[in-house]
């Protein structure tokens, strides 16, 4: 856009650089001589490698929900191999983070890896099992060096393994101190399993229950009825 007043001010610097000289063009004349000038003038558009399509705020809003998510993914991993170690490691939690397991620690929060290890420890987690987050969401506020996230971890035991399955609901809050995501909180509780799928078996004799009885064949066309008809 076009700073009028600064094309003004130019205008009044040059009559005061001359003040016995007489001006024979009045401002407001030469004000619209000069934009009607400018309006002549071609504009041509910015080159599209000169701009940055990127913007800072959400890329690094991105990296950091991306990096929250791994750390989530690798927390899941731990807990199908029934390794406790490797999952408190994954979270990263500081020695004031504070943890609520299963049992809510009767009202006390736990504090710290080895609070978190506490409540790794009431879930019995079998040795061998496939790990799903199926609903996982994660929000980052990189700027203000804050992240949350939740999620439905569902442990399924392999063959052999021996266990339960089990569903449980995960959520926790991330603070970034010194560049690095450290956990803040935690909350743990059980969710209720998603019901079986049928058994063949059953699911073939509902089958057969529910279908409507054979009806009889009419007689062809032309052929004689039947004895008694």
């Amino acid at each position: 856009m076009l700073d009028t007043e600064y094309l003004l001010r130019i205008l009044s610097v040059r009559r005061r650089r001359h003040p016995d000289r007489k001006d024979p063009v009045p401002p407001a004349r030469a004000l619209a001589a000069a934009l009607l000038a400018l309006s002549a003038c071609r504009v041509d558009r910015t080159p599209d490698e000169y701009l940055n399509p990127r913007n800072p705020a959400q890329v690094e809003q991105r990296e950091a929900a991306d990096e929250i998510a791994a750390r989530v993914g690798a927390f899941r991993e731990a807990l199908a191999r029934g390794d406790q170690g490797d999952a408190v490691t994954a979270l990263g939690p500081a020695v004031d983070t504070h943890v609520m397991g299963i049992g809510f620690n009767d009202g006390r929060p736990g504090l710290g890896p080895q609070g978190l290890a506490a409540a790794l420890q009431e879930l019995e987690l079998p040795r061998g099992a496939v790990a799903r987050t199926p609903d996982l969401r994660v929000e980052a506020d990189a700027r203000q060096g804050l992240a949350w996230f939740a999620t439905h971890v569902e442990l399924l035991p392999v063959v052999g393994a021996g266990g339960a399955p089990q569903r449980l609901r995960v959520s926790g809050v991330f603070s970034r101190r010194e560049g690095d995501w450290r956990l803040a909180q935690l909350h743990l509780s059980r969710g209720q399993l998603p019901p079986p799928p049928p058994a063949a078996d059953s699911a073939a004799a509902d089958s057969a229950t529910d279908s409507p009885a054979p009806r009889p064949r009419s007689p062809a066309s032309g052929a004689a009825p039947p004895e008694g008809e």
